[in-house]
């Protein structure tokens, strides 16, 4: 990724973009975590790296399993 997109990254969500995370099931048991971010030219969609064992401790097992995945 170009330095300049991280960097409207950063001023964009200074203190973090959890809360943007989304995640994709592609089916056959591929799936990943990631956010959109819009710029005046572009639309990226931001993969990252997520701990699944965290995600589960920080927002409940319960609410983890109502969570809806996004499928395309």
């Amino acid at each position: 990724m170009k330095r300049e997109v991280v960097h409207l990254i950063h001023e964009k969500y200074p203190f973090g973009y959890d809360d943007e995370i989304k995640f994709y099931n592609l089916g056959a048991g591929k799936s990943f975590y990631a956010f959109n971010f819009i710029t005046e030219e572009y639309n990226y969609l931001v993969k990252v790296d997520m701990n699944v064992d965290f995600l589960v401790a920080e927002i409940g097992f319960e609410e983890a399993k109502d969570e809806k995945a996004y499928s395309y």
